[in-house]
Order: C-alpha cells, then sequence, then structure tokens
C-alpha cells in the first residue's frame, strides 16, 4: 500500500534540488485523482521549504485531455493559476502532462518566468539521490556542447530507420531535473533531454518508431511504425494496429500535424523502457509531428497536435561525424 511517508525523502528532493523552492515562493500543484497521494508529499514539502502552495484537482480535465489526442488547453480558472505562480509542479498522468507542455497556458508561464515540469511516475520508488540531479544535469550540458552549432543530422538503426533533417540556427531546449525560471516545462526528475525545433521542411527518409508514442502506444508498439517522409511531411505510415490509430489522427488533424517538427536526445540514466519516460533515457533520441511554435526555440510550426515517438539504440551522425553509436555516445 502506498504511504506517504515513502514519499516523502524523494519529493523532498525533488522540491528542494530540482524546484529549489523558496521561502515565500507561490506554488501551484495540479494533481488527478490517481496521484493525489503523491502531489500532496510534493505540495507538503514546497510548504516546508516556505512557498504558499495551493494544490489543485484536475481530474475532469485529464480525463478530457486523456479522451482526445489534441493539445488539451486548460479553461480560464486553472491558467490563471498556472501563469501566476512562481513554481508550478503538474503531478498527472505522464501522457496528459507532456502534451499540457504545449499550451499556450504554460507558454505564458514560462514568459512569466516560472518555474514548471511535470514529475514522472513512481515517487517514492526511484532510489532518487540528490546526486542523480546533478549527475543528469551536468550530461545534458555536455550533449548541449557536442551538437553546438550543428546542421544536418543522419539518424540511422538496424530496424530500418534512415532519414536526415537539419537542426540549423536553431537553438537547443535543455531538460534537466533542475528547473530554471522562464525555461520551457518538461519532465523530472529522472529526465534528461536536448530538444530542438527541427527545421520544418528539412525531414527526408524512412523513421522506424520502435519505443514509444504519445497517446497512440504510451506502453511501446507492438508493431514499429514506420513513417516514411519527405520534404518534412509524413507521406506514409505503415505497420499494425497503431499505425493504422495513427493514420486516423492524421486524417482528422489540422494541416501541419503531420510536419516532423521536433529532435531530441535522451540522457537520464533511471528512466525505464515501456513507458513514456523512455524519451528522456539515455540511449535514445525521439522525434515529434505537429506543434513546435509552443515549446521549442525557433519554432515556426503551429498545430492542436504533438506526437512523439522514441527511436531506440540510434546512430546519429552531425554534420558527418558519428556521436551516438547505436545507442552510446561516442564523445
Amino acid at each position: 500500500m502506498d504511504s506517504i511517508i515513502h514519499m516523502l525523502r524523494e519529493a523532498s528532493i525533488v522540491v528542494n534540488n530540482g524546484f529549489r523552492v523558496q521561502p515565500n515562493d507561490v506554488a501551484t500543484v495540479l494533481a488527478d485523482g490517481e496521484r493525489m497521494l503523491e502531489a500532496q508529499a510534493l505540495a507538503g514539502s514546497a510548504a516546508a521549504a516556505g512557498a504558499d502552495v495551493i494544490l489543485i484537482d484536475i481530474t475532469q480535465h485529464v480525463i478530457k485531455g486523456l479522451l482526445s489526442p489534441g493539445i488539451p488547453e486548460p479553461p480560464r480558472n486553472i491558467s490563471n493559476a498556472v501563469t501566476n505562480s512562481d513554481v508550478v509542479i503538474i503531478k498527472t498522468n505522464i501522457d496528459y502532462a507532456h502534451r499540457f507542455a504545449h499550451t499556450d497556458t504554460v507558454r505564458k508561464a514560462v514568459d512569466n518566468m516560472a518555474k514548471i515540469a511535470s514529475v514522472e511516475e513512481g515517487l517514492g520508488t526511484w532510489g532518487l539521490t540528490a546526486q542523480d540531479i546533478e549527475t543528469v544535469h551536468q550530461r545534458t550540458i555536455k550533449l548541449v556542447e557536442a551538437f553546438r552549432g550543428a546542421d544536418k543530422i543522419h539518424v540511422t538503426t538496424r530496424k530500418g530507420s534512415d532519414f536526415t533533417l537539419s537542426i540549423k540556427g536553431r537553438p537547443p531546449l535543455l531538460v534537466t531535473p533542475i528547473r530554471e525560471k522562464g525555461v520551457m516545462m518538461g519532465p523530472m526528475p529522472l529526465w534528461g533531454e536536448v530538444a530542438y525545433a527541427a527545421i520544418e521542411d528539412s525531414a527526408n527518409g524512412t523513421i522506424i518508431c520502435d519505443g514509444v508514442m504519445n497517446f497512440v502506444a504510451p506502453f511501446g508498439v507492438n508493431t514499429p511504425i514506420t513513417l516514411k517522409v519527405k520534404d518534412g511531411r509524413v507521406t506514409e505510415i505503415l505497420g499494425g494496429e497503431e499505425a493504422d490509430k495513427l493514420k486516423k489522427i492524421l486524417e482528422r488533424a489540422d494541416k501541419d500535424a503531420n510536419v516532423v517538427a521536433e529532435f531530441s536526445i535522451g540522457s537520464g540514466h533511471l528512466e525505464k523502457f515501456g513507458t513514456l519516460s523512455e524519451k528522456g533515457k539515455y540511449g535514445t533520441i525521439h522525434i515529434a509531428l505537429g506543434d513546435n511554435h509552443h515549446a521549442y526555440p525557433g519554432g515556426k510550426n503551429v498545430s492542436k497536435y504533438h506526437i512523439d515517438a522514441t527511436i531506440r539504440y540510434p546512430t546519429v551522425e552531425v554534420d558527418g561525424r558519428c556521436l551516438i553509436r547505436e545507442g552510446e555516445w561516442t564523445f
């Protein structure tokens, strides 16, 4: 049986080492009913750090968001609480939280210099230490340096991925467990990631998604999904039932939902395969279809959809240099 006592040690690390909550911070915790005990541990830890805390149950909005594949813009009452806080902690279903990060509400909170992140599943079970947070943070900074000035990205895998895209001139988005003011929302505390808005018409080739895909396959695909891509847009989708599900989503979506809009590299060592958190795991990369305007520096594609998909054990060449070989960093 879950106990808040088991959660408090890691909740304290999240609040004090990740969010670095300060006395008199205005802190808002958004939670759904299934994760309310974890949310209470986080809210209590923030209060103990001296913050003025409110915990809001947004279960009904989370359910609504889970029944639709789009970006779940919250109603005004939730939005006002988020955009007027110094610290925003999201403790909801992780699929919902990932798409919530692409809302106008989060964009406004970031512009208002909030610290904002979703807390991953399993608080109290990770064996998390303060050193883990620092390790992922430093590793992610190293990754940014390795990709500095990058233009052409070439990805291949043993399962058949073979595609190119460009990130020329696009600044990196660092997602680390240490949350900074005015930095776009991401998951934490295990997560590490460097994300780029792909040049919108640059992707070409074959993308084999063999990991997770939010909304479509949140626990991992049963049959890999093959995306044929030309000049930045998906032109063909092949695979099994999950591929058919993605086809139906894109057929009903806006015209720019099929754009390859994001290229990201995972850097976390405690993440697990078969969860949506594998997108932040060392040894994976992920691409996303749809919106890159709200969350990624320099992104120009506007869509009501953002669909992430992981690729496991990739080989990544950057301007002709191999920086990742079958998931292992070579720099």
